[in-house]
């Protein structure tokens, strides 16, 4: 059994976390919890699904990991008390994972998970984000939207994309989830549907509107993206930057197009006029689902 241990020690309430566990953001994690065990958040949020446990007492949250001594132990994010205080006094197995740059590795686990091969260092395995393909699925709905771009922040070269698009002169019609903010900067021919900041569940189903999905991120410091799973797992393949972090789970021949940024534009026609969304799926299924994900991990710490 799997119980995660998510963020920080705290006494204060945790916005971003609750937004998680009410489904308003999405959150990879709760998967693993709700197919394999539990998740601790060790802040006053308010839970109420059976294997989800707001625990704020250090004492109380060994406790509750002593009631499962056989148990993995997955500590999420960076926490000095939650190392010196829980993960150096459990003897469970114990594996580690942290997107920020500068906390990759931590001493008091067994092993440190990362998701490029570079980062592997002192006790590092390479390891995947997994998806629930019964979650993260097609839709029987004929697809709305040629491109799909994911990301409130803006920092994944949606405007270069959307102002490059000019040079295209059949009409495409593009879906921006996140984008409302950015609308301002937007200068094309094309039409552009933005959304505000959405729940999980409706970025799920938007994602199957959309028939190639966009992600052109040159952004080294944070690993591997979450939207690159949830679209081709939902059928929709994706142009990649060629330069930017790259897992040998994650890119094959039918789910995504790796190329430069000088071929962007070229790169995403090709991809639209020739997409096979059921090859996309399969790829998707056979080398990041869920299961395998859990797999690769249980082996990392044989």
């Amino acid at each position: 059994m799997l119980i995660i241990l998510y963020g920080d020690v705290s006494n204060e309430h945790h916005s971003k976390q609750q937004r998680m566990i009410d489904g308003g953001s999405t959150c990879g994690y709760r998967e693993y919890a709700k197919n394999y065990g539990h998740i601790v958040y060790m802040t006053p949020q308010k839970v109420c699904l059976p294997w989800e446990h707001s625990i704020t007492k250090v004492k109380n949250v060994r406790r509750f990991i002593a009631q499962y001594p056989d148990s993995i132990v997955w500590s999420v994010k960076h926490s000095p008390k939650k190392d010196a205080e829980i993960l150096a006094k459990i003897d469970n197995k114990k594996l580690y994972y942290s997107c920020n740059a500068h906390n990759r590795y931590n001493k008091f686990c067994d092993v440190s998970l990362v998701d490029t091969e570079e980062r592997i260092k002192k006790n590092a395995k390479l390891w995947f984000k997994g998806k629930d393909e019964n979650y993260w699925r097609p839709s029987d709905d004929d697809k709305e939207f040629d491109y799909l771009l994911i990301g409130r922040r803006g920092d994944k070269n949606e405007i270069h994309f959307l102002k490059e698009l000019n040079k295209v002169k059949d009409k495409r019609k593009i879906l921006w989830i996140g984008g409302k903010k950015h609308k301002n900067k937007i200068s094309t021919n094309h039409e552009v549907i933005c959304t505000s900041f959405i729940g999980q569940e409706a970025v799920r189903d938007k994602i199957s509107k959309a028939k190639v999905g966009v992600l052109f991120t040159e952004l080294k410091v944070e690993g591997f993206p979450q939207s690159f799973l949830e679209m081709t797992m939902s059928g929709v393949p994706v142009v990649y930057n060629e330069t930017a972090p790259i897992n040998k789970f994650y890119v094959h021949t039918g789910n995504c197009v790796l190329c430069s940024k000088q071929n962007l534009i070229s790169s995403a026609e090709y991809l639209l006029k020739n997409r096979d969304p059921d090859k996309c799926r399969e790829v998707a299924i056979n080398n990041y689902s869920l299961n395998k994900s859990y797999e690769r991990m249980l082996l990392c710490l044989k």
